[in-house]
């Protein structure tokens, strides 16, 4: 054999290292498409976040303007939907002041509110909610009033506030709950309790529930109210607006846990639905001043993710 026809050895390491390239050069590119698919997929999420939240915020100011047009009147439930190019909202209203506020209401009404719910030692969950509230309210108090020892005629731990700074503005001690939650503090509450008068109860309300929006389950709740009362309550708020005094002849003792509210305070729940099918929800607590310089203010905000309804659905199809 001629040493011509003999194969060049060197042709083999070119034919593998060509190969091993080319290998080297797939493999980078199925990792840059994984990597390019997982990064338009957080593009897209982004967007969906930026979208809901733009629904979320159009909510909040059609919420609002609902309930500017009701001052001087009671706040019943209302609902409004927003149409936009990305999605829809939807907002119901409801009245907050018609809930029984946990850090006002007396120790009658959590008796008379875990026994409706069904809790057997009602009288002492009762006493022990309200007992740990006001211990709280006491200790609060006393910490806020007590005067330490002066040093040369100034209190050290107090900073005093700078040529045209205004004084910070007085802690609430009566507000020691900030949310429904809270209540499992208390020793002698549950977890189960507290789901179970969640639906019944706020910390945005008043030291009585409001007698024009209150639900037929929450003036059920309060003592001394029997189903007749109840029921003569609501057709009278139906008919026309309904007067203190007509109140009083109607509910009688039970009148001192429900009154009529000089303003109110509403509970929105939202609802949003993108066009790719990305849905939300969000529930929010939003006041109007008197004078306020603002056109309203958010007292509480919670987002979470819901599925869409059929309503929602049937919008995109």
């Amino acid at each position: 054999m001629k040493s011509g026809s003999r194969l060049d050895p060197r042709r083999g390491v070119v034919l593998v290292a060509v190969l091993w390239t080319i290998a080297l050069l797939s493999t980078l590119a199925m990792a840059a498409g994984a990597g390019f698919r997982g990064f338009a997929g957080v593009l897209a999420v982004d967007r969906d976040h930026v979208q809901a939240e733009a629904l979320f915020t159009a909510g909040l100011e059609a919420g609002a303007d609902l309930l500017a047009k009701y001052h001087g009147r009671p706040l019943r439930p209302v609902e409004t939907r927003i149409s936009l190019a990305t999605g829809i909202a939807r907002v119901r209203l409801g009245d907050e002041l018609g809930r029984i506020d946990i850090n006002k209401a007396p120790v009658e009404v959590f008796a008379s509110l875990f026994a409706e719910v069904g809790a057997p030692d009602a009288n002492e969950v009762a006493r022990a909610i309200v007992l740990w509230r006001d211990g709280q309210v006491k200790a609060a108090a006393q910490k806020e009033t007590a005067e330490p020892p002066l040093q040369q005629g100034e209190n050290p731990s107090v900073s005093k506030p700078q040529p045209g700074e205004q004084p910070p503005e007085k802690r609430d001690l009566e507000q020691v709950f900030t949310n429904v939650d809270q209540l499992a503090q208390v020793p002698a509450v549950t977890s189960a309790y507290v789901g179970l008068v969640a639906p019944y109860v706020t910390v945005f309300g008043a030291e009585t529930v409001n007698a024009a929006t209150a639900p037929p389950q929450i003036l059920r709740a309060l003592p001394e109210m029997t189903e007749a009362k109840v029921e003569q309550l609501l057709e009278a708020r139906s008919a026309s607006p309904i007067e203190p005094a007509r109140i009083e002849q109607i509910l009688g003792s039970a009148a001192r846990y429900a009154k009529l509210a000089t303003h109110s305070v509403a509970r929105l729940r939202i609802t949003v639905a993108l066009a790719d099918g990305y849905a939300a929800a969000a529930e929010a607590v939003i006041v109007i001043l008197p004078k306020d310089r603002q056109p309203y203010r958010v007292l509480f905000f919670e987002q979470k993710p819901t599925p869409i309804d059929a309503g929602e659905r049937r919008f995109f199809e």
